[in-house]
């Protein structure tokens, strides 16, 4: 099933202009991402965020790679992906300078660096 991802500007991360992306499983929702930090790999809670700047649940779906065969594909809501520090969830909030906001993620498609529900 094709699958077209657009980002408007908004306040939590950049533009993206529309792309499209042929899933080969059923989306399933994702909770933390194994992130690169100073220091190491950490997991980091992920979320979506919606128009308007409210959380939303984070999915990820198998996709066609034209380098790996399949990679994830991490997306959120209108607003694209937030991310947080890793440690206890806290509010998720657009002006926190410790979270930072993405359009989405292409992730191996082992699955090794996401956690899902």
């Amino acid at each position: 099933m094709p699958v077209l991802l657009q980002i408007p500007e908004n306040p939590n991360c950049d533009a993206m202009d529309a792309q499209v992306f042929q899933c080969r499983s059923a989306a399933r929702v994702v909770t933390h991402i194994l992130c690169e930090r100073p220091g190491g790999m950490e997991w980091c809670p992920v979320t979506g965020i919606g128009e308007g700047g409210g959380p939303c649940p984070a999915s990820a779906c198998l996709v066609e790679d034209s380098g790996d065969g399949a990679c994830y594909l991490v997306v959120g809501g209108e607003w694209g992906l937030r991310l947080q520090p890793p440690g206890p969830i806290g509010a998720w909030d657009l002006t926190d300078r410790a979270q930072w906001g993405v359009p989405y993620l292409l992730l191996a498609g082992d699955a090794a660096t996401l956690r899902f529900v």
